[in-house]
């Protein structure tokens, strides 16, 4: 046979395969789209299906809604997006994992690239702070807990003048133009002021991208200032920013006192919300204290103690201390290890305390 010919056999014989080759791929990828689809198609019938029983359902779809208004997938970049309400979405999200696999499973897509790309860094950021805050977050395995803008019992100090507010809302600054806008404001905070506890509430202003702690306290009228005693017993709460820029927050009485020694002269009248709070009944607590434990009572004027015996704090006669840990003797004196309301653990010497068993 020719050269020539030969070459063209074998060129015609590597073409018929290299076709079939592709032949073969194309088919494999056909297949596999065709069966990505199918797949899809059932995820998404499965999920849309649940849209009346699962609020993770409704919440991907409300996004996505929120995102592709025409509800044509390829128009979604030029659809305009509805940011407010991606917003409020937020804010019932408490497990974005679920609602991020029913979105994937209804549109194919995955949700927080979407949103990366329909939101400014600003209110994706925005986003991200209202799920993670939100108390009603999923604690299931593996999960973050909610993130705690102040916890419960906690000190809260002006670290420099800070607004105090009547709701969470940060859109009046109280200038001249606004008089006649909705005011929540109260009154300003000077820095280094005891501003009260932590109530364990909290919101995120996200228009005005603003953090903020409820705080509170209950008036102590014999130890309050003049204008202050007679709201003896009465309760305080307000709202204001938790934004280490403006407070700082503390566990534990000393390093408040350390850091800002003026503290020491608001905390004798301004008490936590339950300080007055009546015993309840049975198999309850008394201000946290378990009513089937031991508990300590001051029998005179005492010094509270930490971990090393120093003297941090002063308490009145007729004081309860809190639950009784365990006693120690050092051959000289006798001293209680107690747990406060707030978890703190204190000692005291036992000459000026009373225990009352259950």
């Amino acid at each position: 046979m020719p050269i020539k010919e030969k070459v063209i056999e074998v060129v015609s014989d590597n073409r018929g395969k290299i076709i079939n080759g592709l032949l073969v791929v194309g088919g494999v990828y056909l297949a596999y789209r065709f069966g990505k689809k199918i797949i899809g198609d059932i995820n998404k019938t499965a999920a849309q299906a649940q849209t009346d029983d699962k609020p993770s359902v409704r919440q991907a779809m409300t996004l996505r809604n929120a995102m592709n208004r025409s509800g044509v997938s390829w128009m979604m970049s030029s659809d305009g997006t509805n940011e407010q309400l991606i917003l409020d979405t937020a804010r019932q999200i408490s497990d974005l994992d679920e609602v991020s696999k029913n979105y994937r499973d209804l549109y194919q897509s995955n949700l927080l690239d979407d949103l990366q790309r329909e939101l400014s860094a600003e209110d994706y950021s925005k986003f991200l702070t209202l799920v993670s805050s939100n108390p009603g977050k999923s604690t299931k395995k593996g999960s973050a807990p909610p993130v705690t803008f102040a916890k419960k019992s906690q000190l809260v100090v002006a670290k420099k003048a800070v607004t105090i507010r009547s709701s969470p809302d940060a859109s009046n600054h109280g200038a001249f133009y606004e008089v006649f806008s909705e005011k929540n404001i109260i009154r300003t905070a000077k820095a280094g002021e005891f501003i009260g506890y932590a109530t364990g509430n909290q919101h995120f202003d996200e228009v005005n991208n603003v953090k903020f702690i409820e705080v509170g306290y209950v008036v102590r009228g014999e130890k309050a200032p003049a204008a202050f005693k007679a709201f003896n017993k009465k309760k305080f709460t307000f709202w204001v920013s938790a934004s280490s820029n403006y407070v700082e927050i503390f566990d534990y009485y000393k390093p408040m006192f350390d850091r800002y020694p003026a503290t020491v002269n608001s905390t004798p009248w301004m008490k936590p919300l339950d300080y007055f709070d009546a015993p309840p009944s049975k198999d309850k607590t008394v201000k946290g204290i378990p009513v089937n434990a031991s508990k300590l009572i001051t029998t005179h004027f005492v010094q509270v103690l930490n971990e090393r015996l120093q003297p941090i704090a002063n308490a009145d006669r007729n004081t309860l201390l809190g639950l009784l840990i365990m006693t120690m003797d050092t051959g000289k004196d006798r001293f209680y290890k107690f747990k406060t309301v707030d978890n703190t653990e204190r000692w005291v010497n036992a000459r000026f305390i009373k225990e009352i068993r259950p």
